[in-house]
């Protein structure tokens, strides 16, 4: 029987470059797994590997992401001491990280409180009314498009991307789009391949987060 193909939790991705390998929470439990890259981990464990969470202990009734209402997925410590998700503070730019390479922890103090205050319209439309208004959300990237959405919210139905940054080429900004803005998106970037395919140049629109990663494929090379 074929191994069945483990998932990054953050990226979404299966793949192992160079050293950037997937680590399997062995927490009681607990399905997480990340590559290296996307949660930080500077030193190879050389037994079991447990996840920032059940490394801590604390009871899962009191784990909580404080950008989003998902208890479960990649965790690490906030500023304040709780918890937030590393996906959560990759897509909300004002959430940093107080230590890059760690990626530990995640600062969620400097957040605007306007961020808190838009309901997620995944939620609601699911007859989640309550789960809607907890966390912080994330705009739909279309500037004249007042929708928002949780990043885990965004992640489930495949609408978060990576574009190159227009200030600078050589960055990634991550996004995600509303489901009609997706979709439109999409398109264009049909359109943009074609005419690639056609003319052998252009710019290189938007990757879906859902398969790729490139900054944490970068990021692993540097890998002790």
């Amino acid at each position: 029987m074929a191994e069945k193909l483990k998932f990054c939790c953050v990226c979404g991705d299966s793949k192992e470059v160079g050293e950037n390998h997937l680590f399997t929470c062995k927490g009681h439990g607990c399905d997480v797994i990340v590559h290296r890259a996307c949660y930080g981990i500077v030193s190879v464990p050389t037994g079991l590997w447990f996840c920032r969470k059940c490394e801590s202990q604390e009871r899962a009734a009191r784990v909580r992401c404080e950008l989003c209402p998902k208890k479960e997925g990649a965790l690490k410590r906030t500023d304040s001491g709780g918890w937030a998700h590393v996906i959560c503070a990759l897509y909300i730019p004002e959430a940093t990280f107080g230590n890059n390479r760690t990626m530990e922890p995640i600062i969620t103090s400097k957040l605007p409180k306007e961020k808190f205050a838009k309901p997620c319209y995944i939620c609601e439309e699911a007859g989640l009314e309550t789960q809607a208004t907890h966390g912080a959300c994330m705009g739909c990237h279309k500037s004249s498009c007042r929708m928002a959405f949780h990043v885990t919210c965004g992640q489930k139905e495949r609408l978060l991307c990576e574009e190159a940054d227009p200030r600078d080429p050589n960055n990634l900004v991550y996004c995600g789009y509303c489901h009609n803005h997706y979709k439109k998106m999409v398109r264009q970037k049909k359109k943009q391949q074609n005419v690639r395919k056609q003319s052998s140049s252009g710019p290189a629109g938007p990757v879906s987060a859902a398969t790729s990663f490139p900054h944490l494929t970068q990021a692993a090379a540097s890998l002790p």
